[in-house]
């Protein structure tokens, strides 16, 4: 057998291999070879760094970033996104521990971001909301007649004193309708905007919460007339005449009642009116009040009134005198015969 002589010299140890910095030496028998490193291409002798990135040929997530580096590239998650690169998942923002948008604004989530937009009564980019004050508008919120209250976010609406309703719409009440009238029973109770006034009746002073009755009797100017009688009533008054007097109260005139036959003196008595009434004077020759008149025998006074030979007799209020026989004259004087 022949004995080799010939031993193979391994280029790629020894150095004398004239591959790439970035290239693979594989010895072979009595040879070597040269294949670039993987990222990189080319003959081995010569290899330029592949690119991945700009060729597509990179395997990282849709939403990660490809930064190519010498020989290799890397995948970096998208701001929003969280991941290896190679694999990227959403990061929802507004169920963090600590919510990127303001106190007062509506945070939503979105591919690889969030929105932040501030709340109804608020107003601001959504990281800043500052509270809309509605009161203040140039188109009030509330109805004209209700107190308009600002609160966080919001506002309220309350109808005034004197209307009702919901503080959008606000009706007036009408104070008077109510069952339990405001103003005093002797009052009279007018609804105004809002409001209502109690004015007191006639005949009755107060200020319509409470009315008392008037007493026109004894004013310092008595509405009667001065022969008449004022009464008071409740919220009134009455005038009456006077007896002795006619008319409705406030003009009364004297009544005559000798001349109307309305008098009680006696028929043989003398009626004689008065203001207001009336006296009865029995006539001569009779006695009593007027009312009552008896006819007086002059004859039987103790003082008689004929002559002493005279014979008196007494008439219907008055009396005679005949001088007795035997004598002569009108009964005052009697002369005997000669």
């Amino acid at each position: 057998a022949l004995i080799s002589l010939f031993l193979d010299i391994d280029e790629c140890s020894m150095g004398t291999a004239n591959c790439h910095t970035n290239a693979t030496c594989t010895n072979t028998a009595g040879n070597f070879t040269c294949s670039c490193k993987p990222g990189y291409s080319g003959s081995g002798f010569h290899c330029a760094d592949i690119d991945e990135c700009s060729k597509g040929s990179a395997n990282c997530h849709t939403n990660a970033t490809c930064a190519n580096i010498a020989g290799n590239y890397t995948c970096t998650c998208k701001p929003g996104y969280s991941g290896n690169g190679f694999y990227c998942a959403d990061i929802d923002e507004c169920a963090s521990s600590s919510p990127p948008c303001h106190t007062n604004a509506t945070c939503t989530n979105t591919a690889g971001n969030y929105t932040c937009t501030c709340k109804p009564g608020y107003t601001g980019d959504g990281m800043n909301c500052a509270d809309i004050d509605e009161c203040t508008n140039s188109s009030p919120p509330c109805h004209t007649n209700a107190t308009c209250t600002n609160t966080a976010g919001n506002y309220t609406c309350t109808c005034k004193p004197g209307y009702s309703g919901d503080g959008k719409n606000c009706a007036d009440i009408n104070e008077c309708a109510s069952s339990l009238p405001p103003c005093h029973t002797n009052a009279t109770c007018t609804n105004t905007a809002g409001n209502y006034t109690c004015s007191c009746k006639p005949g009755y002073s107060g200020n319509g919460k409470s009315c008392t009755d008037i007493d026109e009797c004894v004013s310092s100017s008595p509405p009667c007339h001065t022969n008449a009688t004022c009464t008071n009533t409740a919220g009134n008054y009455t005038c009456t005449c006077k007896p002795g007097y006619s008319g409705n109260g406030k003009n009364c005139a004297d009544i005559d009642e000798c001349s109307k036959g309305t008098a009680n003196c006696h028929i043989n008595a003398t009626c004689a009116n008065t203001a207001g009434n009336y006296t009865c004077s029995c006539k001569p020759g009779y006695s009593g009040d007027g009312k009552n008149c008896t006819d007086i025998d002059e004859c039987a006074s103790s003082s008689p009134p004929c002559h002493t030979n005279a014979t008196c007799t007494n008439t219907a209020g008055n009396y005679t005198c005949s001088c007795k026989p035997g004598y002569s004259g009108n009964g005052k004087n009697c002369t005997g015969k000669s």
